[in-house]
């Protein structure tokens, strides 16, 4: 008890805070992989991690030095066994973490996709071409974007009009863009159920209402029928929009600051 008692007074301040902020990075870490599809694989290895362990000190024991000097050093392949078989985790997180509103403030975030975007939804807009277009904010669109198929390319006008050509394999559904690239084409979006819509309202301008109202991702659309450029914000639907106004619009919600060439060739 004596013991016990002078164990307890040795312990620093300093030593609890090291304990606390260990604790809360693995705590961490284990929210970040808790939900991940690679459960089964997190499960093995915490086994592995647990036998290597128990090997280590079993080896140091019986005095067993190779052994021992082998799992010595065994948290270096654990580390990088963690970052090979979790690294679209770990890539989705710092995702999300770059998406922050403080971080896109302290880092400049260029317009130039953002013209990219503009300039295929004018030419689609002239041509009378169909088009949706949804672009990822804070609330991850990775399980709308699961729904068709994968691209990973940067945001690029010739592309996005090539996708929502007519009888084009990707032009039926939507594009999803997140941090200035095109992750995939094709995907369903869920259409909303607001009553009070016009019936002049087709399946786009419904699944852009929709994604915005369980999101807060801002939905492009071009209308097939009459050409105009409308964008879904927080479940309303701002219609008839320039291609001045579309910009000045995503960059307004996008905290997206204007290039300083482009302010240039303005004035």
């Amino acid at each position: 008890m004596r013991e016990l008692v002078q164990l307890i007074g040795a312990i620093r301040l300093s030593d609890l805070v090291d304990i606390a902020l260990v604790s809360a990075i693995f705590f961490a870490l284990f929210l970040l992989l808790r939900e991940s599809r690679s459960r089964v694989a997190l499960e093995g290895l915490l086994t592995v991690l647990m036998l290597s362990f128990l090997i280590y000190f079993l080896a140091r024991f019986l005095q067993l030095n190779a052994l021992e000097l082998i799992f010595e050093r065994f948290w270096v392949i654990a580390v990088l066994a963690v970052l090979i078989v979790f690294q679209y985790e770990f890539k989705r997180a710092l995702t999300d973490i770059g998406q922050l509103r403080i971080l896109r403030v302290l880092f400049h975030q260029s317009a130039a996709y953002l013209d990219e975007i503009v300039s295929a939804a004018q030419l689609m807009s002239t041509r009378r071409i169909g088009a949706l277009i949804a672009l990822e904010r804070r609330n991850p669109l990775r399980t709308y974007a699961e729904t068709g198929a994968a691209l990973d390319s940067v945001v690029n006008s010739e592309l996005l009009r090539t996708i929502f050509t007519p009888y084009s394999p990707l032009h039926d559904g939507a594009v999803i863009i997140r941090s200035e690239r095109c992750v995939a084409a094709a995907c369903i979006l869920p259409l909303t159920s607001d009553p009070s819509l016009s019936s002049e309202l087709g399946t786009r301008h419904r699944a852009a209402i929709g994604l915005s109202e369980e999101t807060d991702a801002l939905v492009l659309v071009v209308s097939e029928e009459t050409g105009v450029i409308s964008l879904a914000v927080g479940g309303r639907l701002e219609r008839n929009l320039s291609s001045d106004d579309l910009r000045r619009r995503l960059m307004e919600e996008l905290d997206v600051a204007p290039d300083e060439q482009a302010e240039q060739a303005e004035t």
